[in-house]
């Protein structure tokens, strides 16, 4: 089964990130997704510490080393392949990740059915 399109990959050229707000059971779900340099990663845009968003601004989720996810409400800096807060407030804690897969130039939503 596949899931909803998230983005296209060259939608994450200019910051690295892009944030989709999807709705689940009526409730709004806002999701991230965001490249290294051989992966896409998801996570589910809320901080472990204080339960906001990363961003303050649209689809800026990095430091600007552009190597770990930021926080922009706190400070906390995330590893970007696990989501381990590193520094700050919440150090030791995760950000949810969120299931994504990558089919030729679109970011979807679930797990991949590959083998």
């Amino acid at each position: 089964m596949t899931g909803e399109v998230l983005c296209r990959l060259a939608d994450l050229d200019a910051t690295g990130a892009k944030e989709i707000v999807l709705e689940r059971n009526g409730a709004r779900l806002p999701v991230f997704v965001a490249k290294g340099e051989s992966r896409i990663f998801g996570y589910v845009n809320s901080c472990p510490h204080a339960r906001l968003p990363l961003n303050w601004r649209e689809d800026a989720f990095f430091d600007v080393s552009r190597t770990y996810l930021f926080c922009a409400n706190h400070g906390a800096h995330f590893a970007l392949d696990t989501g381990l807060c590193l520094r700050g407030p919440c150090k030791g804690q995760s950000l949810t990740p969120f299931s994504i897969h990558v089919i030729g130039d679109v970011v979807i939503e679930g797990e991949s059915n590959a083998q």
